[in-house]
């Protein structure tokens, strides 16, 4: 059960974000919330994160620094950090964050608010304000809702919105960690949503903004997947293959509906 004053631990996972790692952890050290630890987890930069993460003193901020990066996907890297640092925590609810976004000074307090409102539930995740640096513009933006969604996921917001129960993101990383070293260009929101969606009833996407996500011009998901090309149907295969992997580990029937077919014959043209 929830209670009032329980600890929060943000995992924040870091790979070559000098220029926005400062105000990603500056983020959750402000917040309005105390009761809380940061747990940064660098992935082996090879910029000067190292030495922005050596001088923040602060008794919450916990660091990890892995010498060797995981594999040369960062969705998987991504992952790895996740899982890491999720063993070094010790809050009752979970707040991950990517290094290049950053929260609203009242996030915590709100959903830790929630939370004891709302005890049956594992899962939050709220809306993301798209922040474009090159701009200095701040955008709110709505999900959009698909009509048919079936087996087919819907649609869902960044990593750095999700909000776990420590109990049930410890169920999901276990039953999700046949994908630890596969699917390279699956982010991890992609992985906990589904699964989410097709097996916990218990979550609520709020359209309340909370997180500022950064459009990120070196981040993998602009540079690769923005559009709808061959790489952006590569990495929709691959979360076709994730489900039916996920629904074969959970001994439940898959059915495919026509987006799985779709998207099989286009992948396979080209």
């Amino acid at each position: 059960m929830v209670q009032k004053n329980i600890l929060v631990s943000v995992l924040i996972n870091n790979y070559n974000n000098e220029k926005f790692l400062k105000k990603s952890i500056d983020s959750c050290l402000n917040q309005t919330y105390k009761n809380l630890e940061v747990i940064i987890f660098d992935d082996n930069s090879t910029d000067n994160s190292k030495k922005i993460i050596k001088k923040i003193k602060n008794k919450k901020l916990k660091k990890i620094f892995n010498s060797k990066k995981k594999s040369e996907s960062s969705a998987i890297n991504q992952l790895n950090a996740i899982n890491k640092s999720f063993l070094k925590s010790k809050g009752d609810l979970i707040f991950l964050l990517d290094s290049d976004d950053y929260f609203l000074k009242n996030k915590i307090k709100f959903f830790v608010n929630l939370f004891n409102k709302e005890k049956k539930l594992n899962f939050f995740q709220d809306n993301p304000i798209y922040f474009y640096p090159n701009q200095n513009l701040k955008v709110e933006k709505k999900l959009r809702k698909k009509v048919f969604t079936l087996h087919t996921w819907p649609y869902f917001n960044p990593t750095s919105t999700m909000v776990f129960k420590k109990n049930f993101l410890r169920k999901l990383l276990k039953d999700i960690s046949f994908s630890n070293n596969n699917f390279k260009r699956m982010f991890f929101d992609a992985r906990a949503f589904i699964y989410i969606y097709f097996f916990e009833k218990n979550y609520m996407c709020l359209k309340k903004s909370l997180t500022v996500y950064t459009q990120n011009i070196d981040g993998d998901t602009i540079k690769n997947y923005e559009q709808k090309n061959i790489n952006w149907w590569k990495r929709r295969f691959e979360y076709h293959s994730f489900v039916k992997n996920l629904f074969f580990k959970k001994n439940k029937f898959h059915f495919k509906f026509i987006d799985y077919y779709l998207t099989y014959l286009i992948r396979f043209l080209f």
